[in-house]
């Protein structure tokens, strides 16, 4: 199929709720700001990304030419014109993860390279390249981490070990799990295909290799519409903890009906309207706070005073 690379892409456009919300909430968390110096002084960011980039295999024009001609699409559909390094783990999950704030890579597993298609592979690799663009990537290196660092950090060094363990470590997760229903949308507007999403999420959510030539798409949808009741703002803060708890994504048929939710608003296709026109004089520049027409070179909005997001 033809895609559209969707020029001059604000991620502010396609943040989720959730995510935005679970943000402001982590950044009125106690101890945020002292357990981000910790990590800048020991230089945790260096050591993940040695750990990551001594041990797995990288790809490169050269090196697995097919799977980074596939980053280079999913970047410039999404409009993230720095394309991170890639690399390939030895790991049978279909999953993928991005890290690093200051230098991001991309870590692909075996698994998904040998059981997703391309398309579904371009849905993944977008969805790293989409936390990469809205700039999640310290919160979640701090959320990769943060479990051994409650163990690590204690009152004596910061004052801030219990809050690691409880307050910041569950706000922190919360907003990792919620920042990956923004970057579902960024994975669906690299691949463009509503399908290779779902089915994506069905082999993520467990279904056998055995039966990828029987899966049914058309069931996980109904499936997913059936989820569309559960509202997860009204749940508590212990049903919260749980399903932080039990897993280090949100749940694949929450995330299929919030993409359907969002599919369904037409934001989806707004933005591939307004952002696939080919050219960039063609595209129309408006502040995402107040919608007041912009000529592309302001700093700040004359109308509402925001900031205008540029590359």
């Amino acid at each position: 199929m033809e895609r559209k690379q969707l020029l001059l892409l604000n991620p502010v456009e396609y943040e989720h709720h959730f995510d935005k919300k679970a943000l402001k909430t982590l950044e009125g968390t106690p101890g945020l700001e002292k357990t981000v110096k910790y990590i800048h002084k020991h230089g945790v960011e260096r050591i993940m990304r040695l750990s990551y980039t001594g041990s797995n295999i990288k790809v490169t024009p050269d090196n697995f030419p097919d799977i980074y001609k596939l980053l280079e699409e999913a970047c410039a559909n999404i409009f993230l014109k720095d394309i991170p390094e890639l690399y390939i783990q030895w790991n049978y999950d279909v999953n993928a993860c991005a890290i690093g704030s200051q230098n991001p890579i991309i870590v692909l597993n075996s698994g998904a390279i040998d059981l997703l298609s391309n398309d579904e592979l371009l849905y993944l690799i977008g969805h790293e390249a989409g936390h990469i663009k809205s700039g999640h990537m310290l919160y979640h290196d701090m959320s990769l981490i943060i479990p051994i660092l409650g163990d690590i950090i204690g009152s004596a060094t910061l004052g801030i070990g219990g809050l690691v363990s409880s307050g910041l470590e569950l706000a922190l997760l919360y907003w990792y799990r919620m920042s990956e229903l923004t970057a579902d949308r960024a994975g669906l507007l690299a691949c463009q295909d509503k399908k290779s999403v779902f089915s994506t999420l069905m082999k993520i959510g467990g279904v056998p290799k055995s039966f990828y030539d029987k899966m049914n798409t058309e069931d996980f949808i109904k499936q997913a519409e059936d989820f569309k009741g559960f509202d997860l703002e009204t749940s508590d803060k212990v049903a919260k903890t749980v399903m932080i708890s039990l897993s280090d994504h949100p749940w694949t048929v929450l995330r299929a009906s919030e993409i359907l939710k969002w599919v369904d608003s037409g934001k989806y296709d707004e933005i591939i309207e307004m952002h696939g026109k080919g050219s960039l004089e063609d595209i129309e520049i408006t502040c995402q706070k107040c919608g007041k027409k912009l000529s592309g070179n302001e700093t700040f909005c004359g109308v509402c005073g925001s900031k205008v997001w540029k590359r």
